[in-house]
């Protein structure tokens, strides 16, 4: 409590206009992160504008830049549109890289990749995310990237990829508690808490989220006490205790206030209890919020269970409607008013990225030396460029891995290479985009690859795996694979003396790649360390 009370005084602090802006500012600095996690949202967001403001007038451009990052995470966090919140975080990254400051260009990318996750564009999500956890390795900071893996779960979680999800959650768990970062702890709980419910482990489902919310109680983090509750109800109705949810689910609506995917989840417990006026009342808000909001696929559901129990109380017609109404929204899904604004800004975000590797491209070397080194299918290094790149590197140390993709040969049998060919651009892309920006890239042939680490000892190259592992099971093959997910086998091998050529390590990784293949599809196998 005495620490609430300080952190209260601070707010103050920061909200009054007659105090020093140094003072605000440096009270705001100590507070914003317990407003958002306390769940004073409005006030957090409310207040970020104004240390905006303040810190324009006084020269501060870092804390102006983070006054954006804070805004941009309440309105993620709020129910409602999440336009704005985008804006402000790609803005804060571009602001932040050119001013020179690397820590706050993560957290925007983190804000940014969770924020696109709130609206169904998963894998953009989860590339931002992957992007801010590279920059936070190099940059040393362990806290900040524990934060950017528990939002990655979650991510992930939503994606529908709750086995990756409670990877990541178990992976935050161990470093929080060996570093005694309670809040951390509390969060990666609630996200491993409502993987193993989905995974069909209800009695770790339900400890981790009991442990969660004794947690967040005990130390004030109503944000995660709200999310617990969720997760909670949600273990209870599984666990076939619907009156005992509706209190779980009432419970967080206290805290939340009136979020879609909540009042679907009241209205479903009503339902199975018998009260049909109240589910009713409940998923035609839950409907109201989803069409203003954006949410097509919460808006499906709802719709769908209205139409279950209008057919129970013997009216056919407006059953029909209402699921005339859910098919509509499922097909919107993809394609509604909200989704178009937020394609338009990722093409505007990916157009600027691509324009700027254009450029450099155009100014390293001409069009034909670039198609001698490019393999054509996925546009990262042929065998050629690859050799080249890697001689280029000299005498320093690095770790190379080969990679197979498991089961490819199954895509090309049953869906043609045309599709075969569309899962090699994207795996190629995906890898890409998972390791660090210093990494080499390339396809060896068919659906082997190789990527070069300069400077990685072991144990940073499992880490990079890992990312690469996850972010290619994210991969949504069902416009081209149904069925299908994209795994991946990994030998790992090191260079650690000038007299290691790259025919020795390459040697060394295609043996540890062969080992990985033998004892089994998605290992990881390295001359140093293995996983």
């Amino acid at each position: 409590m005495a620490q609430d009370e300080l952190n209260e005084q601070m707010a103050a602090v920061a909200e009054d206009v007659t105090q020093p802006a140094a003072e605000r500012l440096a009270a705001w600095n100590d507070v914003w992160d317990w407003l958002l996690l306390s769940n004073q949202l409005e006030r957090a967001l409310t207040l970020a504008r104004a240390m905006g403001a303040v810190a324009e007038e006084s020269g501060d451009l870092a804390a102006a830049v983070m006054a954006d990052v804070v805004a941009a995470d309440a309105i993620t966090l709020l129910p409602g549109p999440k336009v704005e919140a985008m804006r402000l975080a790609d803005e804060a990254i571009t602001d932040s890289q050119g001013l020179g400051f690397p820590h706050i260009a993560a957290r925007a990318q983190v804000v940014l990749g969770y924020a696109f996750g709130t609206v169904g564009s998963f894998h953009s999500g989860i590339e931002h995310l992957l992007a801010a956890k590279q920059i936070l390795r190099e940059l040393g900071d362990k806290p900040m990237l524990a934060w950017a893996d528990l939002r990655l779960a979650r991510v992930l979680f939503w994606a529908e990829e709750p086995e990756g999800a409670a990877r990541t959650a178990d992976r935050v768990i161990r470093w929080s508690r060996s570093e005694g970062q309670t809040a951390l702890l509390c969060g990666a709980l609630v996200e491993l808490g409502e993987s193993f419910n989905v995974l069909g482990r209800p009695i770790e489902a339900r400890h981790a989220v009991e442990e969660a919310l004794e947690l967040a109680r005990r130390e004030g983090l109503a944000l995660f006490e709200g999310e617990a509750l969720v997760s909670l109800g949600d273990c209870l109705r599984e666990d076939g205790s619907p009156q005992d949810a509706l209190a779980s689910y009432t419970q967080a609506l206290d805290l939340f206030g009136h979020f879609p995917s909540l009042l679907m989840r009241l209205g479903s417990v009503h339902h199975s209890l018998g009260d049909d006026v109240t589910a009713r009342a409940e998923l035609e808000r839950a409907v109201e919020l989803s069409v203003a909001e954006g949410y097509a696929d919460i808006e499906f559901r709802a719709r769908d269970l209205l139409s279950a129990i209008e057919e129970e109380r013997g009216d056919l017609p407006a059953a029909l409607e209402q699921t005339r109404l859910a098919r509509d929204a499922e097909r919107g899904h993809r394609t509604s008013t909200f989704d178009r604004r937020v394609s338009e800004l990722l093409a505007g975000f990916e157009v600027e990225r691509l324009s700027r590797e254009a450029a450099t491209e155009r100014d390293r070397r001409s069009e034909l030396e670039h198609q001698a080194v490019t393999d054509p299918l996925t546009g990262r290094l042929n065998r050629r460029g690859f050799d080249a790149a890697v001689g280029d590197l000299g005498t320093g140390a690095y770790s190379l891995l080969m990679l197979d993709l498991n089961k490819f040969k199954a895509i090309n049998d049953q869906h043609g290479h045309l599709a075969g060919d569309e899962v090699l651009k994207r795996a190629g892309l995906t890898m890409a985009a998972a390791c660090p920006d210093s990494a080499l890239v390339a396809r060896l042939g068919g659906d082997e690859f190789a990527i070069v680490l300069p400077g990685a000892e072991a144990v940073e190259a499992r880490g990079v795996t890992q990312d690469i592992v996850t972010a290619l099971a994210a991969i949504d093959l069902s416009d081209v694979a149904p069925g299908h997910s994209v795994g991946v086998s990994v030998g790992c091998s090191h260079r650690r003396t000038e007299d290691e050529d790259v025919a020795t390590v390459m040697q060394l990784a295609d043996r540890a790649l062969y080992r990985a293949k033998s004892e089994g599809h998605g290992r990881f196998c390295s001359d140093h360390l293995d996983a």
